[in-house]
């Protein structure tokens, strides 16, 4: 949920409550606020031993009417700049780290991804369309949504608690984590591995949910990555993962399954699949999506830079691996 300011009645209220020896808890409990909203306002504007609503009003107001981020956003070069890198679909923190990365020298030319972000809903609120660029393209802040996943009694199922610790530590490319992505009922879907340490994905179809169909689907989609770079692939617990021994032996790599109701251990494989979402939101009929569209949206996907590598593209350094492996 996006951050209200505090208003008139509410300060009014603090000074009332905490006059009247409520705790900070309290009072947040009776404003619908978080307790440390009420303990940074009384920080803020709080005079020797006296809370006044008043002139807390007032400070409030200066503040806001002096935020550093309306003065920078009012500086032309910065935000058109931050215009194009937006209709990259790039996100706030990879924005901030390129500026950086562009204009070394000059520090108006920054912008945390919090003030962004900021900017971004407050576009969205008079109509405006830069919100479109996020993975979730919303109007305002909400929050998170809980994954669910149904548990499924795998034969041969081996825990990720057995996988290699390098897999763990993405010490290498090789280790790879698996699901799939369903369109509109009937209507196909895709399978995504997503590997560890780069963030590659390799993308493959599937016309129904079936275990076959994923099977086939994974091997067509891994097989010519060369034998060094399939070491093990993780997976959820879905019916459709029930050949997973299959798998194993068609790609010569071992299989491991996350623990159920635990999406943030395959959270790179989940996180790829949000950004599809973005391109293929839930109820797609995938029947329609032609080939050169969906290789158009991996290839924008894998040559996104990444925090993580280091604002590098999954993609170069997959293909540093690649080169490494047919080289030996």
């Amino acid at each position: 949920m996006s951050y209200r300011h505090l208003s008139r009645s509410e300060r009014e209220i603090i000074a009332l409550r905490r006059a009247a020896g409520d705790s900070l808890k309290q009072i947040a409990q009776l404003l619908g606020r978080h307790s440390t909203t009420i303990s940074r306002e009384l920080r803020r504007n709080h005079s020797v031993d006296l809370y006044d609503p008043e002139k807390a009003e007032q400070r409030a107001a200066t503040r806001r009417s002096a935020a550093r981020h309306r003065k920078r956003q009012d500086h032309a070069p910065l935000w058109q700049q931050i215009q194009r890198w937006l209709a990259r679909d790039w996100s706030p923190e990879i924005i901030q780290a390129k500026l950086r990365e562009h204009y070394p020298q000059d520090e108006r030319m920054r912008v945390s991804p919090e003030t962004l972000y900021r900017w971004i809903y407050r576009d969205a609120q008079t109509g405006g369309h830069w919100r479109r660029h996020l993975w979730r393209r919303r109007h305002r802040r909400r929050p998170r949504g809980q994954y669910r996943h149904l548990r499924f009694q795998l034969p041969g199922r081996v825990s990720m608690a057995h996988r290699p610790e390098t897999a763990n530590q993405r010490q290498r490319v090789g280790d790879w984590e698996g699901d799939s992505v369903h369109g509109r009922q009937g209507k196909g879907g895709l399978v995504t591995h997503v590997d560890r340490a780069s963030r590659f994905l390799a993308l493959g179809r599937i016309a129904d949910r079936t275990a076959n169909g994923f099977h086939r689907a994974t091997v067509q989609a891994l097989s010519w990555v060369p034998r060094s770079l399939r070491k093990t692939l993780t997976l959820d617990n879905g019916s459709e993962m029930a050949e997973h021994q299959s798998i194993a032996r068609a790609l010569t790599l071992d299989t491991y399954f996350a623990d159920p109701y635990a999406p943030w251990q395959r959270g790179t494989n989940e996180q790829t699949n949000g950004l599809l979402r973005r391109y293929f939101p839930k109820g797609t009929d995938f029947d329609t999506v032609s080939d050169e569209a969906l290789d158009t949206v991996v290839l924008k996907i894998n040559q996104r830079p990444r925090k993580c590598l280091g604002y590098q593209a999954p993609y170069d350094v997959f293909a540093e691996a690649l080169r490494g492996a047919l080289a030996s």
